[in-house]
């Protein structure tokens, strides 16, 4: 049995670190800066106003998350077109972090049919998340 593998790209690799590290810079330097906001406003603020405050930047983080699983979910659903069409995972075209097993035939296609699957939670998911945030949002 031939086993095919899609050999990884040492420059992807190295650009996802380096993502993934000044996404995590980030997170940290935002929780810190909101962990120095609420100090402060928890002292000035009175309670209720605290309260309705925070429900609105709940529901904005939700809807904003919302929005992000959705893109996410688009791709996820546009890959898993591309991959049926082609019928092989990885795609020809793809550049992966890790040498790779490549799938083709059958099983692409159910590959492909777990990708719709998992693209229809993260809708359901995103949909939920939206919609309490915005209900938060309202709330104000």
């Amino acid at each position: 049995m031939n086993v095919e593998i899609h050999r990884a790209d040492p420059r992807v690799r190295r650009l996802t670190l380096s993502v993934l590290s000044a996404g995590l810079l980030a997170a940290i330097l935002l929780m810190t800066w909101f962990h120095h906001w609420l100090d402060r406003s928890t002292a000035a603020m009175p309670g209720e106003l605290l309260v309705l405050e925070m429900r609105r930047m709940m529901g904005i983080t939700g809807m904003a998350s919302a929005l992000c699983v959705l893109l996410l979910a688009g791709y996820v659903a546009r890959l898993a077109r591309r991959v049926i069409e082609e019928r092989r995972w990885p795609l020809r075209t793809s550049r992966v972090v890790r040498d790779t097993r490549v799938r083709s035939g059958e099983s692409a296609v159910a590959f492909a049919r777990m990708l719709n699957i998992v693209a229809i939670v993260m809708i359901a998911l995103a949909l939920g998340v939206g919609g309490f945030g915005w209900r938060l949002f309202g709330a104000v």
